[in-house]
């Protein structure tokens, strides 16, 4: 029954479709903006909607899904419907309230050395999730914040008439931006999916005082900061926006990865916890390899790389270490290797630009194939099996063990070849990494060959070489050896 009525108002929408084809025949290879022209008519939102829940009951049924069998003006209605939803008007809801801060969970004020007599008052608010802000409404000073403990933080608020967001992480204080505002005003702050907002009102529209990295895949407390005990601050909630709940960073139409319920590039899929890594491997200057070690790369010279083409890597040498350059394209080693122990370490930009998979990208291929993901993913986040020391495109690091941009990282990797018999694979390829000495993946069988968007199944190989891939950004190399495991006897 429910079909009978999608059929015939979908049909409305379809001829809706035809007519504005006819009137205005460019239009057609512009579907685009044809979307945004039936955009115009929201009762057709229920109708998206009806059409939604119809395709989940017959995909549960190994029905074929609906959408891969409409025809194009059928497909950018539905489109057209689903931004019709998404802009619609669902609801914020109110997680937690409190206008005068006389409810349970607050903790007592405490002072904030160094800032003459103003103090936070703070609740625990857990992970960040994705859409859920903090505001609170001011007649004079004062502000909210979110804190990841040890110097970090970030904060909107309000000191002589001026607004102020600051962003502090492990003690040093950056500034995001600022506005005058004068008379009572709200305040916001929270988080997208992707990057921390921070926002104010004095009337009518929130205004945008800029967005920020987070501070750390960790629990926050929050709350608010007040130079008289919150004497002219209320209105105190925790929302949950709708309008923040677009998809974050990622893919959402990909392959499943068998065994999980995730799909290859899951931007849901729960983020590895941050952490700092310590100093247990080198920062400012490169370790000495074993002695049995085949150094590739001891900082003079690239006489083991080659472009895999035959010819000089494009790769820029420096003091020290290697750079991706403009278009350097993939470097390989001469030599080939099967199962290996590899030493290899990597910094990204200082300067950051850039975000998700953007941000100081690179790869390391073992046998030419299989990827352990060069990222900088301080504060940056992406689809959890793509950042540094993931398994690209399959697993996600244990926890994030990166250090902030511009300093030295390392991996030590364990890897295991597949062996093959008679054309099929009989045991996985296997991994195990080190990242800065942590352990974020632990004899890791991998389903076949990882790679964007997908994992393609396994066909015999043998022994291949060490890549490092061009992804567009300066990412430097240093102090790469590698010893072959052979069996032992």
């Amino acid at each position: 029954m429910i079909l009978n009525r999608l059929a015939t108002d979908l049909r409305v929408l379809i001829d809706l479709g035809f007519f504005c084809i006819e009137c205005c025949p460019f239009l057609e290879k512009r579907p685009q903006i044809l979307a945004l022209a039936l955009l115009l008519h929201k009762p057709f939102s229920e109708l998206f909607y009806l059409l939604w829940l119809e395709c989940l009951r017959l995909s549960d049924y190994g029905e074929p899904f609906i959408f891969f069998n409409m025809n194009k003006i059928t497909f950018f209605a539905v489109v057209a419907l689903s931004f019709g939803l998404v802009t619609g008007q669902a609801a914020d809801r109110v997680i937690f309230e409190d206008s005068n801060f006389s409810k349970e969970g607050w903790s007592g004020f405490a002072e904030v050395p160094g800032t003459g007599g103003w103090e936070i008052r703070s609740r625990d608010l857990g992970d960040l999730a994705q859409a859920v802000v903090q505001e609170v409404t001011i007649e004079g000073s004062g502000g909210i914040f979110l804190s990841a403990g040890s110097g970090s933080y970030v904060s909107v608020f309000r000191s002589e008439g001026v607004v102020y967001a600051v962003r502090s992480r492990d003690g040093e204080r950056a500034p995001i931006g600022q506005a005058d505002a004068d008379g009572t005003i709200s305040l916001r702050l929270g988080f997208d999916g992707a990057f921390l907002i921070y926002e104010y009102r004095a009337s009518g529209e929130w205004n945008h005082l800029g967005k920020s990295d987070i501070i750390g895949v960790v629990s926050y407390t929050g709350g608010i900061s007040t130079p008289d005990r919150a004497s002219d601050m209320s209105g105190y909630r925790i929302i949950e926006l709708e309008s923040l709940k677009g998809v974050r960073f990622g893919y959402t139409n990909t392959h499943k990865i068998t065994g999980t319920q995730w799909v290859v590039h899951d931007p849901f899929r729960p983020q590895p916890r941050q952490i700092n890594p310590g100093t247990t491997t080198p920062r400012d200057n490169p370790g000495t390899p074993p002695s049995d070690a085949i150094v590739l790369f001891d900082g003079t010279n690239l006489d083991a790389w080659e472009d895999g083409k035959g010819n000089a890597s494009k790769w820029t040498l420096r003091d020290g270490f290697f750079e991706c350059g403009k278009k350097s394209g993939t470097i390989q080693t001469k030599q080939k290797f099967g199962s290996v122990q590899l030493h290899i370490e990597w910094a990204s930009p200082s300067v950051v630009k850039g975000s998700s998979q953007g941000r100081g990208n690179s790869g390391v291929f073992l046998a030419g194939l299989y990827e352990v993901q060069v990222q900088d993913n301080y504060d940056n986040l992406t689809y959890p099996d793509g950042q540094a020391s993931a398994l690209y495109g399959f697993r996600p690091p244990r926890v994030n063990a990166s250090r902030p941009p511009g300093v030295w990282q390392a991996y030590d990797i364990i890897f295991e070849m597949p062996e093959f018999e008679e054309g099929e694979v009989v045991k996985k390829a296997k991994f195990t990494v080190f990242h800065n000495g942590v352990l974020t993946q632990h004899a890791v069988e991998i389903p076949g060959v990882l790679g964007h968007k997908k994992n393609i199944p396994y066909k015999e190989h043998g022994p291949g070489s060490i890549q490092l891939q061009d992804h567009g950004n300066p990412v430097r190399y240093r102090n790469i050896w590698i010893r072959e495991l052979k069996p032992i006897q």
